[in-house]
């Protein structure tokens, strides 16, 4: 069985909108939609939501929190990662500039930004989609939509 990789789908209001964060790794070609989730492997002793918060400081230089599982997926690469939507602690909200870029992100990835719910599809790697999707259907579940 392939290690476990664990990581966030971190979400933000700019007033009406939601925009998701994603990342690019840096030397990744942009030609085709490379953009994912901060993720990483769970390091031994570790429980996967631990990873996922650690990773998303250490890639973005955002403090999160959980608000829920998303469960897992199977990259085409055959990693599997499990995945949860987290949300921007109010310490953190000062590391974002206004265009939605991450100002203390790692050298691991040479974009790291806020983008419309919307345009993420078209932008992440395929495998990636379907915790959009999942996204979506607990924002649906939220009160006010």
């Amino acid at each position: 069985m392939p290690p476990l990789s664990s990581g966030c789908l971190v979400t933000r209001r700019v007033g009406t909108q939601t925009e998701v964060l994603l990342v690019h790794a840096r030397g990744a070609t942009f030609r085709r939609p490379l953009f994912g989730i901060p993720k990483g492997l769970v390091e031994p002793g570790e429980d996967p939501e631990q990873a996922a918060v650690r990773e998303t400081l250490e890639e973005t230089g955002l403090r999160v929190t959980v608000r829920s599982d998303l469960g897992c997926i199977r990259q085409k690469s055959g990693k599997i990662v499990q995945a949860y939507w987290a949300t921007v602690l109010p310490e953190s909200v000062s590391q974002i500039d206004s265009r939605g870029r991450c100002l203390q992100h790692d050298t691991e990835n040479d974009v790291c930004r806020f983008y419309p719910l919307a345009d993420a599809p078209e932008m992440m790697i395929p495998a990636q989609r379907e915790l959009l999707t999942r996204l979506t259907a607990r924002l649906n579940e939220q009160p006010g939509g």
